[in-house]
């Protein structure tokens, strides 16, 4: 089951850990009858997870409700109740009071996959988010070193550095185009603004190369990794991404493509717009709300239905795990600096799950283990995963 986003902000609600943000948008998502079922299945989940809390009656719970939305917590006050049906406003004072009687995170496991709320957060160590930039000539910026506000690339073209944003301007008529590529660290991050003024995001251990003008009949740009991008629209000019074996053609649009070279799969998840899958002779529409998925091996391009919210969880700083282990451990290896090695026969279980990635790495691999499943033991950078 794919862990969607009111999943994860039911979890951050009844945690205490939700930002007047989320509770507002927690809030307005309660409203909407679509989520009606995956509240009660979520309701349903917690209170067999909390033994000692008990069914109430409809009245109780929402006068009890009102009481606690009154009260601030943490010197933050919660986001309004707006006209909610009473079984609704039941359930949401439920959970809370579920969240209050139980003591840190429990794991709860079901034949599969095995799901989890969201960990105890204690955060991490501050990570170097900066990147290095390679130029037409092949000499290296590393952008982590680099405190000046304007970095030069090319005569004639001017790029402003903000913290983790680089900026081309846009001005192509008086410069022969050379080519510059991106990279992102493991643990890091970094983001782009390309010269005709498409943003890019890039995950950890990722790339992007690209003109320092777009001056031809269509905008190509080439990936390794995982990027996200909103694509500023020119009709006349076709944007590009590829990758080794793919290639995904639009005109303006917000997509994540995830082409990381130890994954059997490229995934373009599409959030807005309309985009092309290109794969040898194979071509398919791509629309809002759609996954794409074309294997390295074979020439077919697999669409369905999907959240593709939890595709772009890392660029809003969260894992959204949905897999086994080994699909979680190359995540984690990522984004920590890991190197991963397995003993015995681990298990094929998939697990649902969503951290934030400031969560220290030890706090994820217990609640991994809590599950019984799966074991882990740390030597520097080194983990060894066992049954």
């Amino acid at each position: 089951m794919t862990v969607s986003r009111f999943r994860y902000l039911f979890s951050r609600y009844y945690s205490g850990q939700s930002t007047p943000e989320e509770q507002q948008e927690f809030m307005l998502l309660v409203e909407k009858t679509e989520h009606d079922e995956e509240l009660k299945q979520l309701l349903d989940e917690l209170l067999l997870d909390a033994d000692d809390v008990g069914a109430m009656p409809d009245d109780t719970a929402a006068n009890m409700l009102q009481q606690i939305m009154q009260t601030t917590s943490g010197g933050v006050a919660p986001a309004p109740i707006r006209v909610v049906p009473l079984w609704k406003r039941a359930a949401i004072a439920a959970c809370i009071l579920a969240a209050i009687s139980v003591t840190g995170y429990k794991l709860y496991q079901k034949s599969s996959p095995v799901n989890m709320p969201v960990a105890s957060s204690h955060p991490a160590q501050p990570k170097n988010e900066k990147a290095r930039l390679v130029l037409g000539d092949n000499s290296v910026i590393d952008l982590e070193q680099t405190d000046t506000t304007t970095v030069a690339v090319q005569s004639g073209v001017s790029v402003n550095q903000q913290g983790n944003l680089l900026s081309y301007n846009s001005n192509s008529a008086i410069i022969t185009p050379t080519v510059n590529t991106i990279y992102t660290n493991k643990g890091g991050t970094y983001q782009v603004v390309l010269p005709d003024g498409t943003k890019v995001w890039l995950n950890a251990a990722s790339s992007i190369r690209f003109p320092t003008a777009f001056t031809d009949s269509t905008r190509e740009v080439a990936i390794q990794g995982e990027v996200y991008f909103e694509i500023a629209p020119q009709a006349n000019q076709p944007f590009i991404v590829k990758t080794n074996t793919t290639k995904i053609a639009v005109l303006g649009t917000h997509f994540n493509v995830m082409a990381y070279e130890e994954e059997k799969d490229i995934c373009t998840s599409l959030l807005e717009g309309g985009v092309n899958i290109i794969n040898g002779t194979s071509v398919r529409r791509l629309l809002p709300g759609q996954q794409a998925l074309v294997n390295r091996e074979h020439n077919g391009i697999s669409i369905s239905n999907a959240d593709v919210n939890a595709a772009i969880a890392w660029k809003e700083g969260r894992f959204e795990f949905n897999g086994n282990i080994k699909t979680i451990m190359r995540e984690l290896a990522r984004w920590y600096d890991l190197q991963v090695i397995y003993e015995g026969e681990v298990t094929n279980k998939s697990f649902a799950a969503t951290f934030s990635r400031q969560d220290s790495l030890n706090d994820i691999l217990e609640q991994l283990e809590l599950t019984g499943t799966i074991h882990f033991n740390i030597a520097d950078k080194t983990i060894t995963v066992s049954p």
